[in-house]
């Protein structure tokens, strides 16, 4: 198979590195030209895993080429995904596979409804890494990486093909559910850290975060609820906290991107959440507040 990469972040090219090594061919498309011109210096992109480094020779375009494309991963933020997708719509047919594999919710429903001919899988992913430098990447951990397919057209094939590049890839017939997952614990998490500019961990030593974390957590339950959604079989602040201490010492993506001035996920993640709330009629003032906040301390992603 040969994919396509839409999204040369640490997801994209994680993935990238494990397609390559399962035999595929695989091309980065890439942002501008000086993304490209950077990434041609060497023609290529290194990551460090337990002190083993491995370098990886991948071609790498622009979206304007011409070439059809027969698998697409999109690993983008979030807020870019549909404009990356509309920047590769023309070389697309009726028979290309697009995995979306990208934080929040909003860009997968909407791809799915405007693009019926196409089959569209989406997933979720606990696989961790981070840039040293320019495309050069360490991995911070071997996480499971869940997906399903959203489209009604197409078949289940694409996971049959896919198990052999990750041995940790999971398939769902509910993929929907396995996305409001993900979506709970970074509504519980991501905006938080970005606030007090803490890692994950940081936010169960006081009393205040805890607290804010606990109702944030109980809006979300109470949202789900509402969408007839099943979450976990314990309480999401159990959950949560879980995840939190697991990931104690790292710093979530909205975190760094405050820390940065860029642009945050906050609209796909707890604006997606409250969207839907509003729709529900639940009311959901602690999400409401942060995510507020959060677009008060980041640029607009528009």
């Amino acid at each position: 198979m040969h994919w396509h990469i839409l999204g040369a972040g640490a997801i994209g090219l994680l993935w990238a590195a494990k397609l390559q090594n399962a035999g595929h061919q695989v091309t980065l498309i890439l942002r501008t030209a000086e993304k490209l011109a950077q990434y041609n210096t060497t023609g290529c992109f290194q990551i460090i895993n337990d002190d083993k480094t491995e370098r990886f020779f991948t071609e790498a375009e622009l979206a304007d080429n011409n070439t059809p494309i027969s698998y697409l991963l999109v690993t983008t933020k979030s807020f870019a995904v549909t404009g990356a997708f509309a920047s590769v719509q023309h070389r697309l047919t009726n028979d290309t596979r697009v995995l979306l594999l990208h934080n929040g919710m909003g860009p997968q429903q909407q791809l799915t409804n405007e693009n019926p001919d196409l089959e569209i899988w989406a997933g979720s992913t606990t696989d961790g890494a981070y840039f040293e430098s320019p495309y050069h990447l360490v991995r911070a951990g071997i996480g499971e990486t869940c997906i399903g397919r959203l489209s009604a057209c197409g078949n289940d094939s694409l996971f049959q093909e896919l198990q052999e590049v990750d041995e940790q890839l999971q398939q769902s017939a509910d993929i929907h559910t396995v996305l409001w997952r993900k979506l709970a614990i970074n509504c519980a998490i991501n905006p938080l850290t970005a606030l007090f500019n803490c890692r994950n961990g940081e936010l169960l030593k006081y009393d205040d975060r805890r607290a804010a974390m606990a109702q944030i957590c109980k809006e979300v339950e109470d949202v789900a609820k509402a969408l007839g959604i099943t979450l976990f079989n314990r309480k999401l602040m159990e959950q949560a906290w879980d995840v939190a201490e697991l990931t104690s010492n790292n710093h979530s993506s909205m975190q760094q991107d405050v820390s940065h001035n860029r642009p945050t996920e906050i609209e796909t993640i707890t604006g997606y959440l409250c969207q839907m709330a509003d729709q529900a009629g639940v009311a959901t003032p602690a999400n409401h507040l942060v995510l507020d906040a959060i677009r008060g301390l980041s640029p607009s992603a528009r």
